[in-house]
């Protein structure tokens, strides 16, 4: 290699980060323009969040508001679908009638679109003193200000 091929080889090096550099940026502020949440995507995540904190008051009629009446829902990763709400609510009904108290702590909530997800705790309870809590990942899909999908997805423990 002649000392010309190696000024050569050096600017395009040069050359080539420089476009690296400048599409690094440019990528950098398509990103930050994406994490500003749209309006709809708030929507979206006010709903859930607003589903999420009407457990704490046990009423079902509330908790059932936020569910649209064609919901398919599935309480963890292999169980079967609950599809309808007279069914989702239905079968919470019971299961809140056994408690002293619920509450979903959310730790962080992201919407994307029509989907929101949420990384929470939920707390439940017992009428005995005794409390139970489960570290949940829900994913709900939200549309014309209902949820129409909630899975949610246990997260691993140790």
């Amino acid at each position: 290699m002649n000392a010309s091929d190696g000024n050569t080889n050096r600017r395009e090096f040069l050359a080539a980060g420089g476009v690296g550099a400048a599409l690094l940026l440019a990528a950098g502020k398509s990103q930050a323009a994406d994490s500003v949440i749209s309006a709809a995507e708030q929507a979206n995540e006010k709903v859930v969040n607003d589903f999420c904190a009407a457990w704490e008051t046990m009423d079902i009629d509330k908790i059932g508001s936020f569910l649209d009446d064609e919901i398919v829902f599935r309480m963890i990763d292999d169980a079967p679908f609950t599809e309808g709400k007279q069914a989702v609510v239905d079968g919470i009904g019971p299961f809140l009638s056994n408690l002293k108290s619920a509450r979903f702590e959310m730790l962080r909530s992201v919407a994307m679109g029509n989907i929101v997800v949420n990384d929470r705790i939920d707390h439940f309870g017992k009428e005995d003193g005794s409390a139970d809590a489960y570290h949940i990942t829900g994913v709900f899909k939200v549309k014309n200000g209902k949820i129409v999908e909630w899975r949610d997805y246990l997260m691993p423990t140790g």
